[in-house]
């Protein structure tokens, strides 16, 4: 059974003014990236696999375990003990802000997607952080992690963006609308294509 961090439960309360007043004075870090930003390094190869790793930038805001200097919360392929963790943005990978989902509107269910507020990041952060689950590349991976904290819904398309009928994580998405929603709107064509 989880018993919560009775210190860290008082510390968020008595810091949640604090945490809203640097989110609206310093919304634009140095690094040029936002609270809640998605992620995306560069892609890599791994046994002849092309991907993406995704994290979100959480920069200074305070996040009960989270380090002073680490300023991106993402999933880690650890299999044992924790593989939701914070960690240091790795600037030598070259990262650039992904935020694929925001203005969507989806056909089946009407909605149009963007970032959430501070507050629901945030908590959706401390949930994940405190029950993580084992990573898992089809259906719990670093992609589906930074989705649902930015917009509250899992889904991970990056291996699927040539297989129109799977879209891992989320089926309530109209796959072949959403493939080429991303198809249309990506800088780079050519990555979506491997």
């Amino acid at each position: 059974m989880f018993m919560p961090d009775i210190d860290c439960l008082k510390n968020e309360e008595a810091n949640l003014v604090d945490r809203i007043l640097l989110l609206m004075i310093t919304t634009l870090e140095m690094s040029g990236f936002q609270f809640g930003d998605i992620i995306c390094y560069k892609t890599r190869c791994n046994v002849g696999v092309r991907y993406k790793h995704f994290a979100v930038y959480v920069g200074d805001v305070q996040i009960c375990g989270k380090e002073a200097w680490q300023d991106i919360f993402e999933q880690s392929k650890k299999y044992h003990g924790k593989s939701c963790i914070f960690a240091k943005l790795k600037t030598y990978d070259e990262p650039e802000v992904n935020n694929y989902l925001d203005d969507y509107t989806d056909p089946l269910t009407g909605e149009t997607y963007g970032k959430g507020d501070d507050e629901d990041i945030i908590a959706r952060i401390t949930e994940t952080y405190e029950s993580c689950s084992v990573y898992g590349s089809l259906h719990n991976n670093c992609e589906h992690l930074a989705t649902y904290v930015r917009y509250g819904v899992r889904i991970a398309v990056q291996f699927n963006m040539t297989f129109e009928g799977l879209i891992f994580g989320n089926d309530k998405f109209d796959k072949k609308h959403l493939l080429d929603y991303l198809r249309k709107k990506s800088k780079c064509p050519e990555d979506h294509n491997n």
